[in-house]
């Protein structure tokens, strides 16, 4: 536990922490000023008026599921941005009611208090509840109840600035994965504020009588304005647990640092509407800022490790490098931005029970795209093989679907065969020059194997669409 007066350091405190501390003046603050305090009722723009009834519908949602501890974020956040306003004017009497239920609802909550975050135990007997561990139920249920499922519901403070992130801790060996939709699975998502992450663990080699078995691991919280936070979570094989629910707290701006970005552009590309991507260490999610003359910053992002790189479009890409953002200070990195580049190959292929029937054809592709050659290859509908960014002078291939291998022939590429002494070793770090051959090997689900070889013929800049030319 900390003390409050270092809880009131961050923002956060002054909208939710003291409330939980029965600090009746802070309500009266954020909610009994619906009954007391005059509307100026300032007139404002269309698009802030939709703001305000798009707040005003959340906070209505929040009520109605009953999720309480969000619609309370979500009441001060109206409060502090619209008070002065027309709608607030018109809606007061609505935000009055709500208000009251929220404060009924959520005063007697017990919870765990952190600089990071507000933990609160799940309460089964809401609404919103009793629909996750539903579905809980239900992901279980569909796996044949080899898995087990713990849910988690995240909520950010500021979750106008950012939606949280959540990543399995892939490091360790206990096989956490958050599920999504009902049944697929990644190692990290990104989800509204409010909703819940469904962890799973599965068992499939564990002894079916044990009922007890189970695992642990880490999930971690990511976001730019919003504390990294990690949990400890239990996993129970054919069980649905609730874990409760996770209030993470934004950083304070005197705590927060700043990134200074410069992009080295290659030769001859400009750079018109590009962007640069800042994400905490291992998540997608992050903040975007528009190049303008070749740099960008990103102020006040929370102190911590993270990945900056160009955002990727039609006309070019870059590396992503790590980049340490350090409090009250300002970090200059730089990024690189390379064209893409369109490949062309050749490529034969056959099934290994018809070993003379070989099937030819050619392909063009750009860097950082993937073949699924449904048309090509009879009833391969998986993609085959993907390259990855053009760095410098080459790209990697960085997926193949299957073992592939570079090898060397003194024949034209419509006589070579086939290597006899095929390695099966896998790897994607093979970087690719004009002239390459790889041959490609698959053992597919329906009980053939399948082989092919791709010959590197050409790999050209992609073009620059000159903005100055008037296509009329």
């Amino acid at each position: 536990m900390i003390s409050f007066d270092h809880v009131k350091l961050n923002g956060f405190s002054k909208v939710i922490g003291n409330f939980l501390f029965g600090k009746v003046f802070l309500f009266a603050i954020i909610a009994g000023v619906f009954l007391t305090e005059p509307c100026r009722a300032k007139s404002f723009t269309v698009e802030e008026k939709y703001k305000a009834q798009k707040k005003l519908l959340q906070l209505q949602t929040s009520v109605d599921n009953e999720d309480y501890l969000r619609a309370r974020l979500i009441l001060g956040s109206f409060q502090k941005d619209f008070s002065d306003t027309n709608c607030y004017e018109m809606h007061s009497k609505r935000i009055d009611e709500l208000a009251k239920k929220i404060r009924k609802e959520t005063k007697s909550i017990k919870f765990e208090d952190k600089i990071e975050y507000l933990f609160v135990p799940p309460r089964l007997k809401t609404n919103l509840w009793k629909e996750d561990m539903a579905r809980a139920e239900t992901l279980i249920s569909q796996n044949k109840g080899v898995i087990g499922i713990t849910v988690l519901r995240v909520i950010f403070e500021n979750e106008d600035i950012e939606q949280p992130s959540v990543k399995a801790d892939w490091n360790s060996s206990n096989g956490l994965n958050l599920y999504v939709g009902y049944g697929g699975y990644s190692c990290v998502d990104t989800f509204q504020s409010g909703k819940a992450a469904f962890i799973g663990s599965q068992f499939w080699r564990c002894d079916p009588n044990d009922k007890n078995v189970s695992t642990t691991g880490d999930i971690i919280i990511g976001g730019v304005y919003h504390y990294p936070t990690k949990l400890k979570i239990k996993v129970q094989r054919g069980k649905a647990i609730a874990f409760g629910e996770v209030i993470v707290r934004s950083i304070p701006k005197e705590f927060c640092g700043n990134l200074m970005v410069k992009v080295e552009a290659e030769e001859g590309l400009k750079l018109a509407g590009g962007a640069a991507r800042l994400s905490p260490y291992g998540f997608y999610s992050g903040k975007t800022e528009p190049v303008k003359d070749g740099s960008c910053l990103f102020s006040s992002v929370g102190p911590g490790s993270y990945s900056i790189g160009i955002l990727s479009n039609d006309i070019f890409n870059g590396p992503s490098r790590s980049a340490e953002v350090v409090s009250g200070q300002t970090t200059e990195v730089t990024i690189n931005a390379y064209r893409h580049r369109t490949i062309e190959f050749d490529w034969r292929f056959r099934d290994v029970n018809e070993p003379n029937n070989w099937l030819s054809g050619r392909k063009i592709m750009k860097t950082k795209e993937s073949w699924q050659p449904d048309e090509e290859w009879p009833d391969v509908h998986y993609p085959v093989i993907a390259f990855g960014d053009w760095v410098e002078n080459t790209c990697n291939i960085r997926s193949s679907n299957g073992n592939i291998w570079p090898i060397q022939t003194n024949e034209s590429f419509e006589k070579t065969e086939f290597p006899l002494n095929f390695s099966s070793s896998y790897s994607d770090s093979y970087p690719i020059k004009e002239g390459d051959v790889f041959a490609w090997r698959r053992d597919d689900r329906k009980e053939r194997v399948l082989e092919a070889l791709i010959h590197i013929t050409k790999i050209t800049p992609v073009k620059i669409p000159d903005i100055n030319t008037n296509p009329h």
